[in-house]
């Protein structure tokens, strides 16, 4: 997996991130730093975890890792796009449990990613300094843009994160079927 590729499934895991840092910088008004850390800090967590997880399946299947990382990425990207028209419910300032409990929701799909790239042979401190870089920034973006602003392009941000994902899921697929090469 090309490093362009890797930082375009990052980014697109990130989306939801950084939707989730709009909605949290809404509720924590100027206390922007420890969203973005609590934010980045469980997408880090899970992907590594997530990571160790497909690091652990035998050598014997290694033929299906690429079409598992096609079908994992493709899914969640489509699950992504589904969710994006979903209202989440109203936050209540101050409540460090239901940021921490959204940080988490949010970092599930770094699990499935943190799955497929040790399918795809990407060493793991390099998806994780990745991880770390990409939604630790996006986060730390995404809590100030909704400090000031608001949620309104929740919707959009999740939309993109998606169908990102999606096209990446299908040229692994496509790869696969070796249709295309890149």
């Amino acid at each position: 997996m090309h490093f362009t590729e890797q930082l375009l499934l990052v980014l697109g895991l990130s989306m939801d991130g950084f939707a989730a840092s709009v909605c949290m910088g809404v509720a924590a008004g100027r206390k922007i730093a420890p969203v973005a850390g609590l934010v980045s800090g469980f997408h880090v967590l899970m992907l590594l975890a997530g990571y160790a997880l497909g690091a652990g399946c035998p050598d014997s299947i290694a033929h299906i890792y690429p079409w598992a990382a096609a079908v994992l990425l493709t899914g969640m990207g489509l699950n992504m796009m589904r969710q994006a028209g979903r209202e989440e419910p109203q936050r209540s300032q101050g409540a460090a449990l239901s940021v921490a409990a959204l940080a988490l929701a949010t970092s599930l799909d770094a699990l499935t990613v943190g799955v497929a790239f040790a399918f795809l042979e990407v060493p793991a401190w390099q998806a994780g300094a990745l991880v770390a870089a990409v939604m630790g920034t996006l986060s730390l973006v995404g809590a100030a843009f909704g400090s000031r602003f608001g949620a309104a392009y929740r919707h959009a941000a999740r939309l993109g994160g998606g169908l990102v994902l999606c096209l990446l899921g299908i040229k692994l697929a496509l790869n696969c079927l070796g249709v295309v090469s890149f």
